[in-house]
């Protein structure tokens, strides 16, 4: 099995580079270069296999072509769009940093009142079987300690559609001379209604809700967002409501934030963006097993400041590919609490992270994404979940450090056919670890993504999952997770 994931990431040079001229290329590189549409916005049209509809997308959401305008120019059979990639990343392209969202599907509605709003969402569900017991029956992250379920029975089956998702975005006028933008998304991950049926009646979630200015070259931001640190997520409708490999190495998390952005244009083939941020500091220690409407202090809230995060991204093309390489970190102070011989007892916690996200498109058909990172208390990121700030009088008390990453090797055989493989790995440092603590989470992935028309997406995927406990071999546990996903965009 490793056999195969290694050589199927690894085989670069099996594919013929096609050289031809592009002219969608070559018209969205004059509208960036006139201003109309953004260099991170240039790079999302370079990298996708449908450049055309990416291209009248854009066009459509910055008020440049009205509703009947992209009708004209857009696909409507679906013959020529290929396989999108509705997961943590974009839609119709390989996974790549962006301004907006990367999470969204494209918006297809619009109202014919005099406020712009455009409605999107998709409608999902997802067959699983699950081989053994894991954290979340439907969106596995990693598995339980060998013989942990007292029924002696970890395999399970079971349908949902509560990773759907429904999202509104807003354009309007220019404000002090900038383009004004909104968005707001939710999925159905909120929970559970509390009836002896109400296993299926999920409750809303709030994903985005953000609004943003966009001048050129500057852009502001303020709301609720993607954070800048780590941005890339591999690609999967298996995991749409949580990103592939959460707690194996991919670090993500939506903030309240606010943020601004510099586009830089080097020559014609060369772009730098640059992102910082004041973020929510909260470093993940919220209790699960709390519904409130209300809301205390926790760790991150009693560091007295918020958090702050950067990203400089660099992308260039390369035979007609736009490749990208980006360097993000993530900072933010805190204050464990516990009570040692009955006195209360703060202890300092400093959560950082520095992550090296990439995109090298190396061919027409093969596209070449991951990241690496390193950090302390990353436990708003899903990193070291559940564990990532220990007891005070623990090793871990100041937070634990953990490393990991992911690849991914997407393959884009036809407009309708695209296959994924990838493999993620989390190991947090032993010396902050408890005995029985999870000291590695490793996951494969493959996937096989058909899309027959525009608008309908089958997925088939089989991830393998990998966990380990520190000075607990015997414990050691390893599942298997099929899932077979329908998603209807709109």
């Amino acid at each position: 099995m490793k056999t195969f994931f290694a050589v199927c990431l690894l085989m670069t040079s099996a594919f013929a580079t096609d050289t031809k001229p592009d002219r969608t290329l070559e018209l969205a590189r004059i509208l960036a270069q006139k201003g109309t549409i953004s260099a991170i916005e240039l790079a999302r049209i370079e990298s996708a296999t449908d450049k055309l509809d990416v291209l009248a997308q854009l066009l459509r959401d910055k008020g440049v072509l009205s509703a009947d305008d992209y009708v004209r120019v857009s696909d409507k059979s679906g013959a020529n769009k290929t396989t999108s990639q509705i997961s943590a990343s974009q839609t119709s392209a390989p996974p790549i940093p962006s301004t907006a969202s990367p999470n969204t599907a494209a918006p297809t509605g619009e109202a014919t009142s005099g406020f712009p709003l455009q409605v999107y969402g998709t409608v999902l569900l997802n067959a699983l079987y699950n081989t053994a017991l894991t954290n979340i029956e439907d969106i596995p992250l990693f598995v339980g300690k060998q013989g942990s379920d007292p029924s002696g029975n970890d395999k399970n089956f079971a349908m949902t559609a509560r990773q759907s998702r429904l999202g509104f975005r807003f354009r309007s006028t220019e404000v002090a001379g900038a383009k004004l933008s909104g968005q707001v998304e939710i999925d159905f991950l909120g929970g559970k209604a509390a009836f002896g049926n109400g296993i299926d009646m999920d409750l809303p979630r709030l994903r985005l809700a953000l609004g943003r200015l966009d001048w050129q070259p500057w852009s502001f931001e303020a709301g609720q967002d993607w954070a800048i640190f780590a941005p890339l997520n591999p690609t999967s409708l298996a995991e749409y409501a949580i990103p592939t490999f959460s707690a194996s190495g991919n670090p993500w998390i939506r903030l309240p934030q606010i943020r601004g952005e510099y586009h830089h244009a080097l020559g014609d083939k060369t772009t730098i963006l640059t992102q910082f941020g004041a973020v929510d500091p909260n470093m993940g220690d919220f209790p699960t097993t709390q519904f409130t409407s209300g809301r205390s202090p926790l760790i991150g809230e009693r560091g007295r400041g918020p958090g702050l995060e950067t990203r400089l991204n660099l992308s260039t093309k390369v035979a007609d590919r736009q490749y990208s390489v980006g360097i993000s970190t993530h900072y933010a102070r805190g204050k464990n609490f516990g009570m040692v011989n009955d006195a209360p007892v703060f202890r300092p916690v400093d959560s950082w992270g520095v992550a090296l996200d990439y995109t090298l498109p190396l061919t027409k058909v093969l596209n070449l994404t991951g990241e690496v990172f390193e950090g302390r208390a990353l436990g708003i990121f899903s990193v070291a979940s559940g564990e990532a700030i220990l007891p005070v009088e623990t090793a871990g008390e100041h937070g634990v450090e953990t490393r990991g990453g992911w690849i991914q090797s997407q393959f884009n055989f036809t407009p309708r056919w695209q296959l994924n493989v990838a493999y993620g790995l989390e190991a947090p440092n032993l010396s902050n670890l408890r005995t029985g603590d999870r000291s590695k989470n490793q996951t494969y992935m493959a996937n096989v993504m058909y899309k027959p028309s525009k608008n309908v997406t089958f997925a088939w995927e089989y991830r393998r999952f990998l966990t380990n406990f520190k000075n607990q071999p015997l414990l050691n546990a390893e599942g298997d997770h099929a899932n077979i996903a329908v998603a209807y965009s709109f």
